[in-house]
C-alpha cells in the first residue's frame, strides 16, 4: 500500500509539475499583479465547503473561476480540492481552474482514500522554486510555500487541516518549527477544536484568529495563524455558485 501510494504521488506531483512549468514559460508574463492595496496589505482567498467534503461535487468549476478572476489577490486556497484517479489516468481540479485563472498550482496531499487523492490546492501569481511539505499523522499535512508579496515582502504562505484531536499533537509541534516571523498560515479544523487551539497558540508570541462560514451544515472554522508582526485587517465572505461552496476574502498586513 505504502508503494502504491508513493507512486501515485509522484505520478500527482509530476502532473502538477510538468504543467507548471510550461505555464511558467508560456504564462509568465501575463500573470496579474495581486491586489496590494495602499499600504502592506495582501489579498488572500480561501474556498471550503466547511464541512471537510470535497470541493467540487461535479465537474462544474466555473463559479469559481469566475469567483477568483474577480479580484487580484496573492493566494487562493482551495480546500479538499481533490484529485480522481483511474487505470489510465490522474484527473485534478486544480490544473484546469489554474490554467483558466492563469495561476500557478500547487497541490497539497493528505489522504489516499480509494479512487480519490484527499488534499488541498494552493494557486500563487508567481513561479515557485520549492514546496515544503510535511505529513504529521494520518489526514494531516504541514505545507508552506515560500513567496514574494506586497512591496517586495517575503512570506511563507502555510496551510494545515486538522480533521480531529488525535491530530493535534504533531501538527502543532511542526507549527511551531516553522513558524516565523514570515509565516501566514491559513488553516481549517473541526469546531470541536477551537478551543485547543486558542489555548495551544494564545500569548504574546501568536496571532490567532478564527472566522466561521455563516453557511448551514458546517462543522469546520478557517483560523489564520501568524506572529505578531502580520494582523488581519479584515475578512468577507461570498457565497460561490448555488451548491454551497464559500469563499472567505481576507486581508492581512505585515506591520
Amino acid at each position: 500500500m505504502m508503494v502504491k501510494m508513493k507512486k501515485i504521488n509522484i505520478l500527482l506531483l509530476l502532473l502538477i509539475g510538468f504543467w507548471s512549468f510550461i505555464s511558467c514559460g508560456k504564462e509568465e508574463d501575463s500573470l496579474p499583479e495581486p491586489d496590494t492595496g495602499t499600504n502592506n496589505s495582501i489579498s488572500i482567498q480561501a474556498y471550503s465547503r466547511f464541512n471537510n467534503e470535497k470541493l467540487f461535487k461535479a465537474n462544474d468549476y466555473a463559479a469559481v473561476i469566475s469567483q477568483i478572476r474577480s479580484k487580484q489577490n496573492s493566494v487562493v486556497l482551495l480546500h479538499r480540492v481533490d484529485a480522481t484517479i483511474s487505470s489510465t489516468e490522474i484527473k485534478n481540479p486544480m490544473v484546469t481552474i489554474a490554467e483558466e485563472t492563469v495561476k500557478i498550482p500547487v497541490f497539497a496531499w493528505t489522504r489516499y482514500a480509494g479512487a480519490q487523492i484527499e488534499g488541498s490546492g494552493i494557486l500563487v501569481g508567481q513561479t515557485i522554486t520549492e514546496m515544503k511539505s510535511i505529513p504529521t499523522s494520518d489526514g494531516c499535512c504541514y505545507v508552506s510555500v515560500p513567496l514574494t508579496v506586497t512591496g517586495g515582502t517575503s512570506m511563507n504562505f502555510s496551510s494545515i487541516t486538522f480533521e480531529n484531536e488525535t491530530q493535534l499533537a504533531t501538527g502543532n509541534a511542526a507549527i511551531k518549527a516553522n513558524l516565523d516571523d514570515k509565516t501566514v498560515l491559513i488553516g481549517f479544523a473541526a469546531k470541536s477544536l477551537q478551543n485547543k487551539l486558542k489555548t495551544e497558540f494564545s500569548g504574546k508570541t501568536y496571532r490567532f484568529e478564527t472566522m466561521e462560514s455563516s453557511g448551514g451544515n458546517t462543522t469546520q472554522f478557517l483560523f489564520l495563524l501568524t506572529n505578531p508582526k502580520w494582523k488581519l485587517d479584515e475578512y468577507k465572505e461570498t457565497a460561490v455558485g448555488t451548491d454551497g461552496i464559500s469563499c472567505i476574502d481576507l486581508k492581512i498586513e505585515k506591520l
